[in-house]
């Protein structure tokens, strides 16, 4: 085959594929140049105008959350900003910054009176380093404020981490209503019926959990977080405006008339974003946890919604025709 050679003498690479497999390569570039090359420009420019508006609202937005209305009432309900004790009940260690952070710093952060406890039901022995995993807590709870005398996790023999049973909920509420009334406890967190990652221990701890807070007329206030579907979750901020879409006229509000005092109806929902400082926090309290640091969690403690903000919603009290939650799946 003749060869073709740069001027020092080398040979071109497209000369090392015969002409058969040049033609298999360049075609399709040739189909696509022109299909790019039919789209009229003014097509082009708005394209790019839209792209520019997708990257640059997300930061913004959560910017503007995070450091201008995040004390709003109509943002943060005062039920949970002016809360004396607020108690974060999770499944397993580590769960209270992969999920809880933005919420535990945002709300602890703000209200500096605010004391902050952890609840974690089990010590995540699923592969035998359960004692390891609560000395890890520790460290994570010193990392989100929350004192050694509220960080809690528990050994109970019928609460061990199993991904494939669902917990006594009966027991969890026990258990929850014990610490409440122990820390004087006024407003709760915890996982929504989806569990967040869908872990069969956290959808069991919700059910206790908003049973309890819906049928026990002494329960205190409690907020659930929402799980997002798998595409939004992993979006870093990209999901953002269509989690902040429902309090678009409350951010407007909080924006031009700031306030410390809302309706009632503002109440059932919260939104909470890191700043970077409280996103630098996050990061440091799950390097607590260095038994679950593995190279996805790199990763996730980049892309996940649940690291730069959290949506909330209160569990309503139960009526006198239905109680809410607690049931097996």
């Amino acid at each position: 085959m003749a060869g073709v050679y740069r001027m020092d003498g080398t040979p071109h690479e497209t000369c090392l594929l015969g002409s058969g497999a040049q033609k298999f390569l360049t075609k399709p570039v040739h189909h696509v140049s022109s299909l790019v090359n039919r789209v009229p420009r003014r097509v082009w420019r708005w394209v790019l105008r839209i792209a520019v508006v997708a990257l640059l609202v997300p930061p913004i937005l959560q910017w503007i959350i995070a450091y201008l209305v995040g004390s709003d009432a109509r943002i943060l309900p005062p039920q949970l900003l002016a809360a004396k004790n607020l108690l974060i009940v999770t499944a397993h260690p580590d769960d209270e910054c992969l999920f809880f952070a933005p919420s535990i710093l945002g709300v602890l952060d703000r209200n500096k009176a605010m004391t902050g406890g952890l609840l974690v039901m089990s010590t995540g022995n699923n592969y035998g380093i359960g004692e390891k995993r609560k000395l890890e807590l520790m460290g994570s709870c010193k990392a989100l404020g929350i004192s050694d005398q509220r960080c809690v996790a528990l050994d109970h023999a019928d609460l061990q981490d199993n991904p494939t049973v669902w917990w006594d909920t009966s027991l969890i509420e026990g258990i929850v209503d014990k610490y409440v009334k122990k820390w004087d406890i006024d407003a709760i967190l915890t996982f929504d019926e989806g569990g967040v990652s869908g872990h069969i221990n956290h959808r069991a701890v919700s059910a206790a959990v908003s049973n309890y807070a819906a049928t026990n007329p002494q329960a205190p206030v409690t907020f659930t977080l929402t799980t997002a579907s798998l595409p939004r979750k992993y979006t870093i901020l990209g999901d953002l405006p269509l989690t902040a879409l429902p309090f678009a006229w409350r951010i407007i509000e909080a924006l031009s008339f700031p306030t410390s005092t809302a309706d009632v109806k503002d109440g059932g929902r919260a939104l909470v974003a890191n700043t970077w400082h409280r996103y630098l926090m996050t990061r440091d309290a799950f390097s607590r946890h260095p038994s679950q640091y593995t190279w996805d969690r790199h990763l996730y403690m980049i892309v996940s919604r649940y690291v730069w903000f959290n949506d909330l919603k209160r569990v309503p009290k139960a009526t006198a025709t239905g109680t809410a939650g607690g049931a097996d799946p």
